[in-house]
């Protein structure tokens, strides 16, 4: 009997490799911007935010945005010369030794497991909330499992495939971008109309400035603003998976850098003018509350 050594059940030493091609620019870009989630991330971060800088908040998170920048065009750059899914691990593996990369990729690896959940659990109560189901958010118990049987039935979707995955994420941070846009559109006209119930303030050019709260605010703000900014290297993750990965996904990571920026002080501006600084500073840890106000 004559074997075909070209048939795939005789390959068994066949390199398995991840889909070439399978997603473009505007997916990479996507999956960055929702692995950030902003909306949770501007939910976690507003109130301690505002605390620490005040009305200098919208300039905190302008000075974040730099070394986020320079952060984004180093792994463009790093992508371009070598592209590799393992990013941070690959790179420092080969640049400084195997100890330190496992110590990046670790890292990196520990943050997205802690983040998940905190994630999971942001998206099951205000779900519970928009649709008039308040006492199930309350219920611990009830939002613990939603919280799980999200994940599970995210993680489901990635094993999929990173093209639906691509896809389901395209929906989603559309919804979320709306759903900020139209948050800030609001809470700005109300607060500059003066039909705020929290008094509100008017948008004022010095909010930009990232110095006009102090040196030592500003380096607590530059904390809370990178956390704010952090999870865009997904789009460099998929390197492997996207189209001309050598530019692609590194080009993707910049922008969604530069569209953070925009959504992150627009809506902090126009939140500032809705409840102003003193129910920010006295509700840090419950400032996500200013989302349901609308």
């Amino acid at each position: 009997m004559t074997v075909d050594p070209a048939h795939p059940a005789v390959r068994p030493d066949e390199e398995q490799t991840l889909r070439p091609g399978a997603i473009g620019f505007l997916d990479a870009l996507v999956i960055g911007l929702a692995s950030t989630s902003p909306a949770y991330s501007l939910a976690a971060i507003l109130g301690a935010l505002v605390a620490i800088t005040g009305v200098n908040a919208p300039g905190a998170l302008l000075a974040s945005f730099v070394p986020m920048l320079l952060i984004a065009s180093a792994f463009a750059a790093l992508n371009k010369v070598d592209p590799d899914c393992g990013t941070t691990f690959s790179w420092v593996t080969r640049a400084m030794g195997p100890w330190l990369g496992w110590i990046g990729g670790w890292a990196i690896a520990m943050t997205g497991i802690l983040i998940i959940g905190s994630l999971a659990n942001v998206g099951v109560v205000f779900t519970l909330r928009t649709v008039n189901l308040d006492s199930l958010a309350e219920n611990t118990a009830v939002v613990l499992v939603l919280t799980v049987l999200v994940i599970l039935l995210m993680t489901w979707v990635c094993v999929l495939g990173t093209e639906l995955s691509a896809r389901l994420q395209n929906g989603l941070i559309l919804a979320q971008t709306v759903a900020l846009l139209v948050f800030g559109v609001v809470a700005l006209v109300r607060g500059i109309s003066g039909d705020s119930p929290l008094g509100g303030l008017d948008p004022n050019w010095g909010w930009l400035n990232p110095f006009g709260a102090g040196a030592g605010a500003l380096s607590g703000g530059l904390l809370l603003g990178v956390f704010a900014y952090w999870g865009w290297e997904s789009a460099v993750n998929l390197t492997e998976e996207t189209r001309d990965s050598r530019k692609t996904s590194g080009r993707a990571a910049i922008v969604s850098t530069f569209v953070l920026l925009v959504t992150y002080v627009g809506v902090t501006i126009a939140v500032l003018a809705f409840a102003g600084t003193e129910y920010l500073s006295e509700n840090a840890d419950e400032e996500e509350e200013i989302f349901a106000m609308m």
